[in-house]
Parts: C-alpha cells; structure tokens; sequence
C-alpha cells in the first residue's frame, strides 16, 4: 500500500523534509523523527551580515549573502574554497528575474540528526545529521516570496528554492530558467559525460579533463582539486521538474550554471500551488571513498512512503538477456527464439543453483523484438509456456521479472499500465523491466528521456507499480537521484554505459579504467543495472568480432565494486557451469551491512569491501595498465578468517589470455596484508568467512 505525501510539493518530516518546522512560525518545534528529534528552528531577524552554516564536525562552511540583491552561497572545507561566491534564483514567465531585487526577511537554523534502516542499501543504518538554515526572501518589484534551503552534512551541501503559495504567483506558474551557479576550481581534475537529451546521453564514457576545458556536463559531475578536496556535483530529490545538467560560462573557467531540459515549447517546467525544487547537491570529502560511501543523496530524500515493504526482496537475477545481446538466440519467435518455456526453465535451474531471486525472460511478450512496435504486455509467445514457467518459478522460489520494453511509445503503455501490473500481481509477477530505447512519446509529442513530463511519468510506473507490490528496474530512465529511499520498488535503473557496450563495441567498449571511475560518478546518484557477471569473456557464438574487455577475474571484482540491490548474473547457465568462478557468485548478496572503499584512485585503481553479516567480499580493479595492490585487512572482525581468493592467473592477459582465473585459500587476520596482483584490464574478488573451530 502507498501512503500518499504529496509529491508535487514534497515537505516532509524531519528525516528528509526542509519545512516541516522551519516555516510553521515562530514557535514551531519540528516533528521528531524516528530517529531522534531535530532541535527546534531559531529565528531570527536578517541584519545584512553573512549566513554561516557549518557542517556539524565543523569542517564544511556555507556563507550565503545577498549581493546587489541576489542570493549567493560560498563553500569551504578546512579552510580551502571548494566553491566560490555563486549565484541563486529562478526566472519566472512574466515576472522580474528572481536573481534579483531579493530582501531577506528572516533566517532559521535548526539541527536533523537521526538514524534510519533502508529496505536495502550499502549500509545496513544510515546517519542523516546536518545544520540547515532556510532564508526566506521577498522581491520589491512583483512581491514574489522565495525561501532557500540550505543543509550543511558532514560529507556536503543540500541547496534547494521553495516557492511557497502566494498570491503573487497565481495558482500555476511557470519555470524558464533556473540560475543555480557553481564557480569551482579551474584547475580542478574532472570526470564527466557531455550534457545532451538523446535517450542514451547518459550511456556515455567518462571523460577526464581539467575543469576549465569542460563546456557542458550530466550530473553527477566529479572533481579533485589541487588541495585534495573531492567533490561530486549533483542533484537529489528529483519529482515533478526536469533533469538538471550544467553549462560552463565562457567569461569565468570552472563556473558552470544550471541548465534545466526543456520541455517541447522550451520552457522548463510548468507548476502549481507550494513548490520545492530538487536539491542542488555537492558531496565533499577528502578521499574517493569518502563519495563512494556518502549517503547525502538518499538523507536529502523524503522517508519511505510505502506502508509495507515486505514484499521488497533484493537479490541477484539470473536471465534470457547476454545470449541475446551476443545473437547466440533472438527476441522474436521462430527457430532461434530464446525465452522458450525450456530456455526459461534452465535459467530457472541455474536461479536456484546461484542462489539468486529472480530469472529475466527478454523476448516473452507478443511482438518483442523487430521493430518493437505494438507490443501486447500481456501475451507470451506462442512458444512460451507462462503458465507452466511461472509455476516452475514459484516451486523453485524464483521470481519472474517481465521486460516491458516500450520503445519509447509511451502514451500506448501510460494507457494501459494500471491494467497490466493488476494482471501481474494476479500472476505472482512482482518485478519488471522497463525500457524507452530511442524515442519518447509522450502526449502525442516527441521529447526528451529527461524533460518534466517524462519525470512525471517514471514517477507514475513507480507508484503504480507500488500499489501492485511490484519492483522496478528501469532503463532508458532518468538518472538514480536518491528517490528509492522515499520508493524503494524502484530498487535499479541503467542510465551507464553497462555490459551491453562490450557487445555493441567490441575494443571501443568499455575501456578497464571505467570500472574504477563509475563508483565516483555514475553511482554517486545510486545504484545501476550495469549486469556484471560475464565470465566467458571471449564467448562469440555469432562470430560478432566484439568481446567484453576485461579479464574473467575482473568480472567477479565488479561484485563489490558496483553496487544494485538487483544485481545480475549476466552470463549463460552454459558458460557458468564450466567456469571455477561461478562458486563465488553463488549465494552473492545484493544488499549490504556495511561498505568500504578502501584504497582508490580515480580512473587508476578500486578497492571495495562489503559485509553482508559475517562475511566480507572485496574487489579489486585496475585500469589498462598492471598493478600490484598492498590492501590492509583491517575492517576484518577479531579472530581468523579463511579467504577465498579469485585472481588473474599467472598467465593470464587482457588482451590474448584473459580466462585464466587462480583459485587459492588461505587464512588471515585483521592484523594481515594481501598483495594482489592484478594485470591490466584485471582484478581479483576475495570472500572473508569467519574461520570455525
């Protein structure tokens, strides 16, 4: 069942919420939280000198002013200028730009510090603690009253505008541009994909650049500066607004402002009533791990709003999907068709061989594959049993997950979604696929993956999914922004260049050094269908010319690495069998106790650790280039541990031998070091289990 906050103007309670005290009035306490209660908001009357907003260890400061009537926010870490004076506002249809003209008429401080459990996550508790000052502002000319948000975390900042319901606004308004700046080191070293609108602009490799060479980027946007800071921009809270990405201002290098997409008619978005825009967010810390293991994005999310999430169940999946992408069978029905009710069943076997929760059938519907058009939701394939899988699944406590692949015909499947997702709870189907390759639309009119309307509609399958107990994995999406705390049925999504991009590109796919940017950009908004898994590197049975480009090691690295709390095990039942590296996917957690980065440089090298009750697993990658790693075991618990450990093999090269994997145990303590060697394109994957008597 579906609580129902309003989602067009999310407040919240004192976990997530900017308001939920700060504007009740002068003697409003906020709500206490479940984890303990935010202190009640100070006011007190604006004097014309500098706002401070300190972290609560005290390392970040946010100085906001009012310059020449604008509203400008300064950050700095330990002293050092992460981000200098930067102007705020928004431009409204008909109105004076709110870059200007702005009084304060108040300041409120107050302080959240709470603890809350995720239904699934890196960390089994998450702390959301941090100082929050909102300044509430009027405009001289049109009487328009905005409130900015400030919340200062140990790891970051939150910056967001709430437009409160006014009668200067009228009861709907409308966004042309947001004017959010971020003047960032020049000299900065950055990591980013060029801003676009196309489906896939988000399926992209990382670039790395000095900042003031980079004149358009998606968020997340990742730095280190000179002096060591890392910081990632981004946004978080995403509802009812268009995707953010950035532009760089050619008279000021390393200043980027926002750049919202449009909507058809170019305007940005269209609103009505009390409004709270999403979080501008800047994750800080002073080493890579310290983005890798932040949880501000989700701590500027509102709490769940699901009355029940039992029937949330992460886990790894197994399916008809790398056979395809490799053409050893086809979407379509006929002689080589792949989700066959047999095919399935096999897949259903390895499921329950590996450990794993769900099995993916791609091509099981009417009218899949070919040109995807008029696609039924509803009717298997003439060749695939539902009936019979779907029973194979459940006596083998496997779930189904059902690709809906809408090619982008948005209007057709929006028409008929609540009927199909009845359908599958009355099947037992509580997990989907969801696609919007190429095109979108929506509304009889062709947009863009990431314009407001489109926001929209992924908010709509996630709800309406929600209310039929079914979990969503969404590709072709809007990037990940946190919302899964607040909906944890949308529990993964694409949005990054993924396995498929080996098939697809063979030597221009994936280069090895991604592996080990991804966790400091791509996955810093959450978690990614990126379908690790493929142990059979150099399986080509179409003769394509492709192969994916790493070693098979690497592939078991990628387990503690990347992070989704529904993880694939991407290759054929086939190919695992015959492979020494299926015993360690085989009972692979999908979510986690706890999570380390241990020893990481960006674009060179990644050490992750997980714990998943007793047991740790590690991985290990590097880029194109070989590479021994000295990694302390020091998060390990008291006592002996018996480590299973998974690496390239003496033999083995990126390149010409990659599938050679060593197998070896021995037993160590939290006092030891492992040396891993690891070969270009490699990795090493490593299980700690208490060592027993």
């Amino acid at each position: 069942m579906v609580s129902k906050p309003n989602r067009r103007r999310v407040l919240g309670a004192a976990a997530g919420g900017a308001f939920a005290g700060a504007l009740a009035g002068p003697a409003a306490v906020a709500a206490p939280s479940a984890g303990g209660a935010p202190a009640a908001p100070a006011t007190a009357p604006y004097t014309r000198r500098p706002v401070t907003v300190r972290s609560p260890d005290g390392a970040l400061r946010v100085t906001l002013r009012v310059t020449h009537g604008r509203l400008t926010y300064e950050v700095r870490r330990r002293g050092r200028t992460v981000v200098a004076p930067s102007g705020l506002g928004l431009d409204l249809a008909g109105l004076p730009s709110l870059t200007g003209g702005l009084v304060v008429t108040s300041v409120r401080h107050r302080t959240i510090d709470e603890r809350w459990r995720p239904v699934w996550g890196t960390d089994a508790t998450v702390r959301n603690h941090a100082r929050e000052c909102v300044l509430r502002t009027v405009q001289a000319a049109s009487g328009v009253r905005l409130d900015l948000v400030v919340r200062v975390f140990d790891d970051g900042v939150g910056i967001r505008y709430h437009l409160p319901r006014q009668a200067a606004l009228g009861d709907t308004y409308t966004v042309t541009a947001e004017r959010t700046e971020f003047a960032l080191p020049p000299t900065a070293t950055s990591w980013s994909l060029a801003a676009g609108t196309d489906w896939n602009a988000d399926e992209r490799h990382y670039g790395r650049a000095p900042l003031a060479e980079v004149r358009t980027a998606q968020t997340p946007l990742t730095l280190v500066t000179g002096g060591g800071d890392h910081v990632v921009v981004h946004e978080a809270a995403l509802i009812d607004y268009p995707s953010m990405t950035l532009a760089a201002d050619a008279d000021r290098p390393g200043t980027f402002t926002s750049e919202l997409i449009s909507l058809p008619d170019g305007t940005k978005a269209r609103l009505s009533g009390e409004f709270s825009t999403p979080w501008r967010t800047l994750t800080i810390g002073g080493r890579p791990g310290d983005l890798a293991e932040s949880h501000l994005i989700e701590n500027l999310n509102e709490p769940c709003a699901l009355a029940d999430t039992s029937w949330i169940t992460p886990g790894t999946y197994v399916g008809v999907w790398w056979e395809l992408q490799r053409r050893h069978t086809t979407w379509t029905e006929g002689p080589r068709h792949g989700a066959t009710t047999e095919r399935v069943k096999q897949y259903i076997d390895l499921a329950r061989e590996a450990g794993a929760r769900h099995v993916l059938a791609e091509g099981w519907n009417t009218r899949a594959g070919g040109e995807w058009t008029g696609q039924d939701f509803l009717t298997p394939q003439p060749d695939l049993d539902l009936p019979e899988v779907l029973r194979y699944a459940r006596e083998n406590g496997v779930g189904f997950v059902a690709h809906n692949e809408t090619r982008g015909y948005v209007d057709d499947y929006e028409r008929h979604l609540d009927e199909i997702f009845a359908r599958y709870e009355e099947w037992g189907v509580h997990a989907v696929k969801t696609g919007y390759a190429t095109r979108f639309e929506l509304g009889g009119v062709q947009r863009s993956h990431y314009d407001q309307e489109a926001v929209r509609h992924y908010q709509r399958v996630i709800e309406t999914a929600a209310r039929h107990r079914i979990v969503v994995n969404a590709h072709e999406a809007i990037k990940p922004t946190g919302l899964a705390r607040t909906y944890p049925n949308m529990m993964t999504g694409e949005g990054v260049a993924g396995m498929e991009q080996h098939n697809y590109k063979g030597k221009n796919g994936n280069p090895p050094e991604q592996a080990t940017i991804l966790p400091f950009t791509r996955y810093i908004g959450g978690p990614a269908d990126y379908t690790p898994g493929v142990l059979d590197v150099t399986w080509d049975p179409a003769g394509l010319g492709t192969r994916v480009q790493t070693t098979s090691a690497a592939q078991l690295a990628l387990y503690s690495v990347f992070f989704s709390p529904l993880q694939m095990l991407a290759d054929t039942p086939e190919n695992y069998r015959a492979h020494p590296g299926f015993a360690y996917l085989k009972d692979m957690p999908a979510s986690w106790d706890e999570s380390r980065f241990l020893d990481c440089v960006i674009g060179d090298h990644t050490v992750a650790a997980r714990r998943k009750g007793d047991t740790w697993y590690l991985g290990a990658l590097t880029d194109e280039h070989d590479r021994t790693l000295r990694v302390p075991l020091r998060f390990l618990g008291r006592g002996r541990y018996v480590a299973e450990i998974y690496r390239d093999a003496a033999d083995t090269d990126w390149h010409d031998n990659p599938l050679p994997v060593a197998v070896e145990t021995r037993t160590v303590r939290a006092s030891a070091a492992l040396t891993l060697r690891l070969v270009a394109g490699g990795g090493a994957a490593v299980r700690f289990r208490p060592a027993r008597s």
